[in-house]
């Protein structure tokens, strides 16, 4: 471990990184799958009333501010209302493959699918289908997953370029392989020649071989970075 990391856990305690924060809630009894990644742990609630009835797949993404809650605590008004306790718990279950955008919020008793992405400031209070793209609060699915994977795949063009066209204007110079790093497809399709960056890319989630399989069939929209760049004008 570096001395950096050292400090920040000995300083911050188990929500230094992602890492010591799954190893924490695994030793809490929360079910955590392989490769999960908190990216911001120190922003992140997760409830651990009852760690057993928390089950995170492989493969998910939980961003700044997500809230996970397995229990609710609104029986305190109805208790002093009517003076009777009625207790408030639930299940959540996150499948694999999942990405849970900043401030979304999880309630007790949902169930996620497999390959599912949760939008930035979602309520989720409903049960969310495997395959779909979900947000809005309170939650609804918006999209399913191949449809959301084809209008990605026009505009990611227009992104890049509309990138490489604001960097310019800031550095006065062109962006490199780590500025790219997310859009490499549009001038590679041989994963035994890729930069550092785009080889972390790769690895993601686990299926790292099955990438370099559809890259390689993939044809690119231009045969390098140099060509791509120079056609952005």
């Amino acid at each position: 471990m570096k001395f950096k990391q050292l400090i920040r856990r000995m300083v911050i305690g188990p929500k230094a990184d992602s890492r010591a924060y799954v190893s924490f809630l695994r030793k809490k009894g929360v079910k955590v799958g392989e490769r999960t990644t908190f990216f911001s742990p120190t922003t992140n609630t997760i409830d651990l009333t009852r760690p057993w009835l928390l089950e995170i797949g492989d493969d998910v993404q939980i961003t700044n501010g997500v809230t996970i809650l397995t229990h609710g605590y609104d029986w305190s008004v109805l208790k002093g209302a009517y003076g009777e306790v009625l207790g408030s718990s639930g299940k959540v279950t996150i499948g694999n493959n999942v990405f849970i955008g900043m401030q979304a919020t999880i309630l007790k008793g949902v169930t996620i699918g497999d390959n599912v992405i949760i939008g930035a400031n979602s309520l989720v209070n409903i049960d969310i289908p495997s395959n779909c793209v979900a947000a809005g609060n309170p939650v609804r699915v918006i999209s399913t997953l191949e449809a959301y994977r084809n209008k990605r795949e026009k505009r990611q063009y227009d992104e890049a370029v509309e990138l490489v066209r604001e960097y310019r204007k800031e550095y006065g110079r062109d962006p490199g392989a780590r500025e790219l790093h997310e859009f490499f497809w549009l001038f590679n399709n041989n994963p035994d020649r890729l930069e550092e960056p785009w080889s972390a890319v790769m690895r993601l989630v686990g299926n790292e071989s099955m990438s370099n399989a559809c890259l390689r069939r993939h044809k690119p929209m231009f045969d390098s970075m140099e060509e791509f760049l120079a056609s952005v004008r």
